[in-house]
């Protein structure tokens, strides 16, 4: 196993900061991306994953992780001053030549308007082309606003013969078979959240349809996409951290109803003679499956990334199968990527 060196990642817990990977586990340094930091002093350590599963066995069924974010800050307000005003001159020169100054504005205020009420009268009197009419509200009521247009997103590829290929980030891999279909991309990618692949091919197969009662069906995925901006990319050296920041984010994203999560292989990888890391792990549904009459009890899956280069962001394929479908899937586009 390839060991990942210390370093600034994306925080695993889902917040916005980079946290401090000191070689062997996460620690409890943070900062903002885009600041200039050291190593952090030494400080009390926790394991990556301790306090998003903690949470998850807290939650309610049927309600998605909580999120994690900085803790709540408190804005000093301002004192007021207390005693009576110092005064160091008579106040009374002040108000008389306060009161002068505003009857002078008020004929000031009252010439123009007689002005301006003339000039209203002259022009309705005797309406003319070539005259400068007053100027009206130009406002576009809502329903006339052109509406800025989304440009829509591609389609996601079809199979070719028994694999998919993505164009985006060149990935290609098995294809499951007839009971995966290929979706709308538009049903499965969300441009507003930033945490989110944009998936660019793709495919899944229904576990179970309705399963929560509100119409909302659980899926085996397979999906390939460039990994989002917002997680910082380190290079190869980095993907082992990536990795494991990716699963803690989605984990709480995508698997909401309340679960027990396991690792089953965290090693770096080749995948066509570039650099990889592929992170296994398995999700175990089994009390909420069976207070709830779920068809699936578990599901195992894996996220693998593949280095690029520098100038392009690293490949990500995502796959995840419940026990009620063909987990053999899973060996299958992995040995096939």
């Amino acid at each position: 196993m390839t060991t990942t060196p210390a370093g600034w990642y994306p925080d695993p817990y889902g917040s916005p900061l980079l946290r401090w990977w000191d070689g062997t586990q996460w620690t409890d340094a943070t900062h903002a991306p885009g600041q200039e930091a050291g190593a952090p002093p030494q400080a009390p350590q926790q394991a990556p994953h301790q306090a998003p599963q903690q949470a998850a066995q807290q939650a309610p069924q049927w309600t998605t992780q909580p999120q994690w974010g900085p803790p709540n800050q408190t804005a000093q307000l301002p004192m007021p001053e207390f005693g009576a005003p110092r005064r160091t001159a008579p106040v009374w020169p002040w108000i008389v030549g306060g009161i002068a100054a505003v009857v002078v504005l008020a004929l000031v205020i009252g010439g123009a308007v007689i002005v301006l009420r003339d000039r209203a009268g002259t022009a309705l009197a005797r309406p003319d082309t070539t005259a400068t009419a007053p100027q009206l509200d130009q406002t576009v009521p809502p329903e006339q606003e052109p509406q800025q247009s989304t440009p829509p997103l591609p389609q996601l590829p079809q199979p070719s013969g028994d694999r998919i290929t993505d164009p985006v980030t060149g990935l290609s891999y098995a294809y499951p078979g007839d009971k995966w279909q290929v979706p709308e991309s538009k049903d499965v990618n969300n441009p507003a959240d930033p945490t989110s692949p944009l998936w660019t091919s793709g495919c899944q197969a229904t576990s179970q349809s309705n399963y929560d009662g509100r119409g909302n069906d659980w899926v085996g995925s397979v999906y390939t996409a460039e990994v989002p901006q917002v997680f910082p990319n380190s290079g190869a050296g980095g993907l082992g951290p990536l990795a494991q920041g990716l699963l803690l984010t989605y984990d709480r994203a995508w698997y909401g109803i309340q679960h027990d999560r396991k690792i089953l292989r965290n090693e770096a990888l080749t995948v066509s003679g570039k650099q990889g890391w592929v992170i296994e792990f398995e999700m175990d549904f089994t009390k909420v499956a069976e207070a709830n009459n779920l068809k699936w009890k578990k599901e195992k899956g894996a996220i693998i990334l593949v280095d690029r280069g520098q100038n392009a962001r690293p490949a990500m394929l995502y796959v995840s199968v419940p026990d009620n479908l063909d987990q053999s899937v899973i060996k299958r586009v992995e040995d096939s990527l």
